[in-house]
């Protein structure tokens, strides 16, 4: 099991879609903001570029969504 730190960088393994953010393209690429107990990653800052202009925003990640 691999540890993740604040600031370590991520690729989304899968469409990652929420209510309340945009749409993350499998592949994207992010930053990890916050971490679990068990240093999983549980939150990933993204800086993508849609079709309304650049967007930044942070993500709350699950087991599987990311590598």
């Amino acid at each position: 099991m691999r540890r993740y730190q604040r600031g370590d960088k991520v690729t989304a393994r899968r469409m990652i879609a929420d209510m309340n953010v945009p749409e993350v393209p499998a592949g994207s690429i992010g930053a990890v903001v916050a971490t679990t107990v068990l240093c999983r990653p549980k939150r990933v800052h993204f800086a993508l570029q849609t079709g309304w202009g650049p967007k930044q925003f942070h993500v709350d990640v699950r087991r599987g969504d990311i590598d």
